[in-house]
């Protein structure tokens, strides 16, 4: 028995056992479109996983759901004091920042919005039943009560116009200004508005929020509170909303036979190669078997 009858054996069964497994690897991804002969497709044209992408893209979203991300995974994500101190901290440094201004409040196109309009109507009606509950006929007696004091003192005028003529001056003078408020309010309280909103648009949300909170770990904490009430209140309709199985399955089926092909390969390229050894190595071990039978 020569050296070539002991080595060509082995090595053949090697090179056969690798190219059988390369070739089947390949055959998962190729070709990527149908191979056709006249009207009839070869078959096995297209590969498995081109063939197959919408049903494995449903798989992969069904899978992905279904051990990681379903809706009790997520409303144990968003209710973690973890995620709402990241949310804290994202808000906490846009409101901080000097270059953060609410540049939309005097934007041309952003005031005709709904949204928007509808901020403005909802100030204004409530600026409105502000004034209506603030009891104007007791605002007016006493203001005018001390105005009248501080003016007069207690001259023979002060005397004839005390708080009985007052009372009986600010009941009808608070009934013609709620009247007016009730159906001109609109129109004067309306452009104040405007021109708050438009003023606060120059101004950084940095400087807004330090005159109300200054200390910024004072504001993350109440940013924390917030969200943590928020999501106790809304997280189940929100995570039951969120459908991350579907939007999976839609992403890879929007992807390319090529894309998918990088996908799969990029998380078990090393696993496939392993095959294909393997592969090598039972052919040679069969080979060199055949040397002796």
């Amino acid at each position: 028995m020569n050296i070539i009858n002991i080595i060509l054996p082995p090595l053949i069964g090697a090179v056969i056992g690798y190219s059988t497994n390369l070739l089947a690897i390949k055959m998962l991804f190729r070709p990527i479109h149908p191979i056709m002969i006249g009207k009839f497709r070869v078959p096995l044209t297209p590969g498995i996983v081109p063939r197959r992408k919408n049903e494995l893209a449903g798989i992969l979203g069904s899978a992905i759901v279904d051990q990681f991300f379903n809706a009790d995974d997520l409303e144990i994500l968003f209710t973690s004091d973890s995620f709402g101190s990241a949310v804290a901290d994202g808000v906490t440094a846009a409101l901080l920042n000097p270059n953060t201004k609410l540049e939309f409040l005097s934007d041309a196109d952003a005031l005709q919005s709904v949204h928007l309009q509808k901020l403005k109507d909802e100030l204004c009606v409530r600026i409105q039943a502000a004034i209506l509950k603030s009891d104007l006929e007791k605002l007016i007696s006493e203001q005018g009560g001390r105005i009248t004091k501080g003016r007069f003192g207690n001259s023979v005028v002060a005397k004839l116009i005390d708080e009985n003529v007052i009372s009986i001056i600010a009941a009808p003078l608070a009934e013609q200004i709620e009247k007016h408020v009730l159906e001109n309010g609109r129109s004067f309280i309306m452009p104040l508005i405007e021109e708050e909103l438009s003023d606060l648009s120059h101004e950084p949300v940095a400087n807004i929020v330090a005159e109300i909170i200054p200390d910024s770990a004072a504001l993350h904490k109440l940013i924390c509170g917030v969200h943590a009430r928020f999501m106790k209140l809304q997280v189940r309709p929100i995570v039951e909303s969120i459908d991350v199985g579907g939007m999976i399955t839609e992403k890879v089926r929007q992807m390319g036979a090529l894309q998918v092909e990088e996908l799969v390969l990029s998380v078990v390229q090393k696993e496939l190669r392993y095959v294909m050894l393997l592969g090598g190595f039972v052919g040679a071990v069969i080979g060199a078997i055949n040397i002796f039978i």
